[in-house]
C-alpha cells in the first residue's frame, strides 16, 4: 500500500499549526506536562501520523526503485523491511519534541482540559473530522495554487511587456 508522504507531512504541518507550535523552552515544563501534552498528540492522531512518515519514505523509495530495478522487487522489499527500524529510530524523539513545544505553551491544567475534550465524544468526532478537511484542504489549495500561479505569471509578463520586456 502506497502512502501518500505529502498527506502525511500536511498532517503533521495542519497539527502544527493548529496547536501552534514552536520551539519549545525545555526549563519550564515538568514531567506531567509532557506527558499529558504527549497523550494529547495521540488522541489528535500527530503520533499515528507520524508513525506513517518512514514507511511512506520507504514505499516511495521502493517504487521508484522498482521503475529502474524492477527484478529486484522480493529483495528490495524484504531489505526495507529489515532496515525500517533503523529508520524509525528518530522518530520518538520527534514525539517528545513535539510534545515539550506544547506543553510549553499550556498550563498542566490547560493540558488537562485539553485532553479531556480530545478524549470526549466532541473531541473524538472533531479528531475524525480532521482527515477528511485535510484532504480537501490539499486538493482545493493544489488547484488554487496551480490557478494562482498562472495568473501570476501572466499579470507579470503583462506588467513587464509595459515596460518593454517580453518574455
Amino acid at each position: 500500500m502506497l502512502i501518500s508522504l505529502r498527506r502525511v507531512r500536511g498532517a503533521l504541518v495542519a497539527a502544527s499549526l493548529a496547536l501552534g507550535l514552536g520551539a519549545a523552552r525545555a526549563d519550564e515544563v515538568t514531567p506531567a506536562q509532557v506527558d499529558l501534552s504527549k497523550k494529547i498528540l495521540i488522541s489528535v492522531g500527530l503520533k499515528a501520523s507520524m508513525d506513517q512518515i518512514v514507511p511512506a519514505m520507504l514505499s516511495q523509495l521502493q517504487g521508484q526503485m522498482m521503475q529502474i530495478h524492477p527484478e529486484m522487487q522480493k529483495p528490495l522489499h524484504e531489505t526495507l523491511v529489515a532496515l525500517l527500524p533503523e529508520f524509525q529510530q528518530g522518530e520518538d524523539g520527534v514525539f517528545t519534541d513535539v510534545s515539550r513545544a506544547l506543553a510549553s505553551r499550556l498550563t498542566e491544567a490547560e493540558l488537562k482540559q485539553t485532553l479531556d475534550y480530545f478524549d470526549s465524544p466532541a473531541g473524538k468526532k472533531y479528531t475524525d473530522a480532521q482527515a477528511p478537511v485535510l484532504e480537501m484542504l490539499a486538493s482545493s489549495g493544489g488547484l488554487w495554487r496551480e490557478k494562482l500561479t498562472k495568473i501570476m505569471l501572466d499579470r507579470t509578463r503583462e506588467e513587464m511587456k509595459k515596460k518593454g520586456f517580453d518574455f
